[in-house]
């Protein structure tokens, strides 16, 4: 179920992370003892995963894209509540279907301040293009009852700065993914009130590679887990026109075990949580060419202060610190009926960051988001509707000033947008 390992050599010719060659330590004890002594109390399994928090992105390239994620309990119009709101799918006249596909560019460009004393590179940018996918099914079994299955990455990040940057014993290659499997479910319980619950089955693969601080000793982890999670919504109609949600969703709690591969094997563990949030969502209809929706959330990205790396065989265990704070968002959006058929979609939407800029380091570009949207969607006949959607989302200045060890200070800020493009199709039964 988990698996992971974390490399630790020097090989002339060879600074590739995570490439394993037991003798190469051997040669080398100084080596070998500088990197247990500055590399061990700075390992970073926590810190790939933590890459979540830096860009924990809801979008999934469907319908709410459009709004900026506004209204995203309360409009409950498709089958995208399934994971949205599982209440909302009580809604529902029939079977549908929703097909998602979203590619996205992402741009990280540091630029390094006249106080950085680490000699390299700036990093070229170390984004890139990447695909998403997301599936939704809503199945309405009776009058009260109905059923739905998602299928969405809620958290993702590759970042891949040249081997040579300033920040290089931060990082030299980041890569998250995570994927979640929700069956839900959604019971109506009157005329206005209905309440639904989702389980998320969630996989976690992260791999991080970074340089020792001070020989430029390649490390290498890698691990993967599958955990799992509970949502929980409501939804009320206190008008045909009017709609109010309020969604939970808990926290995953993701256990990874790893390796510190030298002349022997000694194992290592982490954890880290996805935090869980509290979102409520508003829906009016002015009348059937115009309606507003708003959402306001939090998450609990306190639960992300620290990690603690455990060396499974002694017992000894480091403890990072990452203070990581709550987060806020405000979304507002809008639907607008120009034409029987078509639909338009605008919003806008602000995230507040998770961490103070002292607290903000290389391997964490985290930042406020501010992100506005615009979609369009066309009914092609009762069963077939189809849309698209784009995103701009600035990712904040991202300050960073940190000093690993004596005389390596890293100062700087990003450059940090995204582009993000969602396509999808709606099958109706």
């Amino acid at each position: 179920m988990h698996s992971g390992r974390l490399f630790c050599a020097t090989l002339p010719g060879d600074r590739r992370p995570g490439r394993r060659f037991g003798w190469s330590i051997a040669r080398k004890p100084v080596a070998f003892l500088l990197c247990i002594a500055f590399v061990g109390p700075l390992f970073h399994v926590g810190t790939a995963v933590g890459q979540a928090g830096g860009l924990y992105l809801p979008e999934n390239g469907g319908p709410i894209n459009g709004t900026a994620q506004a209204g995203s309990g309360a409009v409950a119009r498709d089958a995208e509540t399934a994971f949205l709101n599982p209440a909302g799918m009580t809604r529902l006249d029939s079977l549908e279907v929703i097909l998602t596909i979203m590619p996205f560019s992402l741009g990280f460009q540091f630029n390094p301040a006249p106080e950085t004393t680490v000699s390299g590179s700036d990093g070229g940018n170390q984004g890139g293009w990447f695909p998403g996918l997301a599936y939704f099914m809503a199945i309405p079994i009776n009058e009260r009852v109905a059923a739905g299955l998602s299928v969405t990455s809620p958290a993702g990040l590759v970042l891949d700065p040249s081997d040579d940057w300033v920040a290089r014993s931060w990082t030299t290659k980041s890569v998250l993914i995570a994927l979640n499997f929700e069956p839900s479910v959604g019971v109506r319980l009157g005329e206005s009130w209905s309440v639904g619950a989702g389980l998320d089955i969630q996989y976690l693969t992260f791999q991080q590679d970074f340089l020792g601080p001070l020989l430029d000793t390649p490390i290498g982890i890698d691990g993967d887990s599958w955990d799992v999670g509970l949502s929980a919504s409501l939804l009320w109609e206190p008008l045909e026109t009017a709609r109010l949600a309020l969604r939970y969703r808990s926290r995953v709690s993701h256990d990874l075990d790893g390796d510190l591969v030298v002349n022997s094997t000694r194992s290592i563990s982490t954890s880290f949580t996805m935090p869980m949030s509290l979102t409520f969502s508003a829906y009016h209809e002015f009348n059937e060419q115009v309606a507003l929706m708003v959402d306001v959330g939090w998450t609990d990205w306190s639960d992300f202060d620290y990690n603690v790396i455990t060396f499974d065989t002694s017992g000894a265990a480091v403890e990072l610190p990452r203070n990581f704070k709550d987060t806020w968002t405000v979304a507002l959006g809008t639907h607008i009926v120009p034409a029987p058929d078509w639909l338009v979609m605008v919003g806008g939407s602000y995230v507040s960051s998770a961490v103070e800029d002292e607290n903000r380091t290389p391997d964490l570009p985290v930042d406020q988001q501010i992100r506005g949207s615009v979609g369009g969607e066309y009914k092609i006949n009762r069963r077939w509707t189809a849309g698209a959607n784009y995103t701009f989302l600035w990712l904040g200045n991202n300050r960073v000033d940190q000093t690993r060890l004596i005389a390596r200070r890293v100062a700087g800020e990003y450059d940090a947008v995204a582009h993000i493009f969602g396509i999808y199709g709606a099958l109706s039964f």
